[in-house]
């Protein structure tokens, strides 16, 4: 455990890709394992990334690629703001609810702040929003990305545990509401208390005839996820192959209806998609590797032991788990990081009797709020580029919102009712 345990940590902090960094750590140990085959390192690489769940990742990718070339996220903008854009803090707002629509169409929070994010920040810097505040806003917000569904997260923790997709799907829908009300909320407040740097001078009147004319051209676009969670309940098809119909879903009406998805999109989509799903196929190889090594070593039952003979309460084991958690995703991007702790701390979890659902959805909002928080939050960094605004700058403007997305994430975890009432109603 040493071996393993040592070389892992000391590779990360020296800055070795991570997908490097499970690989050689992996070996290392099964070269000082009595017995034990390098082949086994290969081989286990290989059924690692031969997942066919796994195939729903690079699908949901390419759909959500086509969207945002067919100008799903100006519709998206626009519509948005009919509904909200007249209120106090209109456009922050505004950027809020599109990033929750979005959400349904990326499942993934980077996807969600690269794409919405130069539109919004540059629509709220120029209706008189502080550069950092509008960049703080776009950053919370796109956290909703990876809880409303589709959701690359929960089909990564749906493919690891062997737990429904779709209910895990269904699951995520009232914490991500709640994260998009609580930020709603602090927006509204804060365009009361502070107009000259948190409200700008974008005011429209509510009209009813512009609501319905972008209701209309966003609308066909946003049954995607209808369609996902739809046929994966029914049973019509899986999450996989609902990954594979959005696509074909988003390409129809990309061609056919916004008439704006050529030939050459789809070139650059596929390579855009076939870049991101590379990297994070390594990664998923690798990782497959280290959980084979921490299964010989069984982690898991020993860490039960070493929590069961600090305390016996449940709630407590809860909190400790969440904090082990955010401490390594802080220092680990989200993606790697669920692929990691999953096969560790799932076993962990349902030895101590928590359930699946609502553990898993606990995991997925701890993997996000590690993306949000310094030092090495993924998602921070991406909104810090986009946004053009200092790191430092932009944190002291994010730890508000980091404290909400904190509340909820602990309102899910001790409510579980939060996270299991959808998904029991379908049995």
């Amino acid at each position: 455990m040493a071996v393993l345990l040592i070389s892992f940590f000391v590779l990360l902090l020296v800055g070795v890709p991570v997908a490097a960094v499970m690989g050689i750590s992996s070996m290392l140990y099964l070269f000082f394992v009595k017995g034990a085959d390098l082949l086994t390192i290969p081989q286990r690489m290989f059924a690692g990334a031969d997942s066919f769940t796994l195939m729903a990742i690079p699908l949901y990718i390419f759909a959500g690629e086509i969207m945002n070339r067919c100008g799903i996220t100006r519709r998206i903008f626009n519509f948005a703001s009919e509904i909200v854009g007249f209120l106090a803090g209109g456009l922050a707002l505004v950027n809020i609810l599109a990033s929750t629509m979005f959400a349904g169409i990326s499942g993934s929070t980077s996807a969600d702040v690269a794409s919405l994010g130069v539109m919004e920040i540059a629509g709220m810097t120029q209706a008189g929003y502080s550069r950092s505040y509008s960049t703080a806003i776009t950053c919370a917000s796109a956290t909703i990305g990876s809880i409303i569904p589709p959701s690359i997260l929960m089909v990564l923790y749906s493919s690891i545990t062997g737990i429904s997709c779709g209910k895990l799907f269904v699951a995520g829908m009232i914490p991500g509401i709640m994260v998009c009300g609580s930020q709603m909320l602090f927006c509204f407040w804060k365009a009361k208390k502070d107009p000259v740097n948190c409200d700008g001078d974008y005011h429209p009147k509510f009209n009813g005839h512009n609501l319905l004319v972008a209701a209309k051209d966003a609308i066909p676009a946003m049954i995607m996820p209808a369609i996902i969670i739809g046929g994966t309940l029914s049973g019509v098809f899986t999450a996989t192959e609902a990954g594979a119909v959005a696509g074909l879903y988003g390409l129809l009406i990309g061609v056919f209806y916004y008439k704006e998805f050529k030939f050459s999109d789809l070139i650059k989509t596929v390579k855009s998609t076939a870049f991101t799903v590379g990297q994070s196929s390594l990664i998923f190889a690798a990782t497959s590797a280290f959980s084979y090594c921490i299964a010989i070593l069984q982690l898991p039952n020993k860490l039960s032991q070493w929590i069961t003979g600090l305390t016996t309460d449940v709630n407590l084991i809860l909190f400790l788990m969440i904090l082990a958690m955010m401490l390594i995703g802080c220092f680990m991007d989200t993606t790697p990081a669920a692929i990691i702790m999953v096969p560790i701390f799932q076993p962990l979890a349902a030895s101590f009797g928590f359930d699946a659902i609502h553990f898993g959805m606990v995991m997925v909002l701890t993997f996000i709020f590690g993306g949000i928080t310094p030092p090495v939050g993924a998602t921070l960094f991406i909104a810090s580029s986009v946004g053009n605004v200092p790191l430092s700058k932009l944190v002291k403007d994010m730890w508000p919102l980091i404290l909400l997305f904190f509340i909820v994430m602990m309102m899910v975890a001790y409510i579980p009712a939060l996270s299991t009432a959808l998904p029991a109603l379908i049995g």
